[in-house]
């Protein structure tokens, strides 16, 4: 099992990230995506790298409704296909809820296609329950899974 720690992002993690990111969610902008959360939230922007080789191998961005600082939302997990099943994800996942939950969040949400099976089984391990379809989410009719956790 290889040994990963989780960090605060630093905008030295750009590159790297968005190499990683591209094949993960292909056309979905993570590159355009990352330097917005960089900005807006940068204490809900954590990255898992290897603990020997400081590869990156994992990324949370999350963020704060700003009318609503009660209720967070998880935008974007991703981790490489070859870390995937030995807990990066969950402790990712567990280091931005806690972060959440220090600034006062008591519920979060995210959505997820309704056809990606594993992660919505991932989700609801993590204490997620499937709340509603929403049909047309994405441009042009591109539907979403909306699911959320209490903190």
């Amino acid at each position: 099992m290889e040994h990963f720690r989780v960090r605060n992002y630093t905008s030295a993690d750009y590159a790297a990230l968005c190499q990683l990111d591209a094949p993960l969610f292909e056309g979905m902008g993570g590159h355009v995506l990352f330097r917005h959360i960089e900005e807006l939230f940068p204490g809900l922007f954590f990255i898992a790298e290897n603990s020997e080789t400081h590869e990156i191998v994992g990324f949370v961005l999350g963020g704060i409704h700003f009318d609503d600082p009660k209720t967070g939302k998880l935008i974007r997990i991703g981790v490489k296909s070859d870390c995937q099943r030995i807990e990066v994800g969950t402790q990712l996942a567990s280091t931005l809820l806690a972060e959440m939950q220090r600034l006062g969040v008591k519920k979060v949400h995210l959505t997820v296609a309704d056809s990606n099976s594993a992660a919505i089984s991932f989700y609801e391990k993590n204490g997620f329950q499937i709340k509603k379809r929403e049909d047309k989410y994405f441009y042009p009719d591109i539907s979403r899974l909306v699911l959320e956790k209490e903190l």
